[in-house]
């Protein structure tokens, strides 16, 4: 097979960083689960305040006002935000596995 190479930790930081260069205000790189940093949570583009904490695809922190804005400085973030988190949509959240580690047989 010829199928492209696996994503790098480095780079989704890379596509991170340029999509911050780009003017993205909530950019995050939840591919890589515990590989990527801080990028892999959501941060408050004004104060920086840590608004949805993930590993992976599963949410495990959520920290919005009702009406969807970061508790900290009440900057707007723009979705479709519930009145408080209820949890993952899938019983059974995706976590992709590290393809470098597994064994093929």
């Amino acid at each position: 097979m010829n199928d492209p190479a696996n994503t790098t930790p480095e780079m989704l930081q890379r596509a991170a960083r340029l999509g911050q260069g780009a003017g993205l205000r909530f950019v995050y790189a939840g591919n890589l689960p515990g590989r990527v940093g801080a990028l892999e949570d959501t941060n408050c583009y004004r104060c920086g305040y840590r608004l949805i904490t993930r590993y992976g695809y599963l949410i495990q922190e959520y920290n919005l006002t009702s009406d969807g804005a970061c508790p900290q400085c009440r900057t707007q973030v723009p979705g479709r935000w519930a009145r408080g988190f209820s949890g993952q949509r899938t019983a059974f959240p995706f976590v992709p596995a590290d393809r470098t580690r597994l064994r093929v047989i």
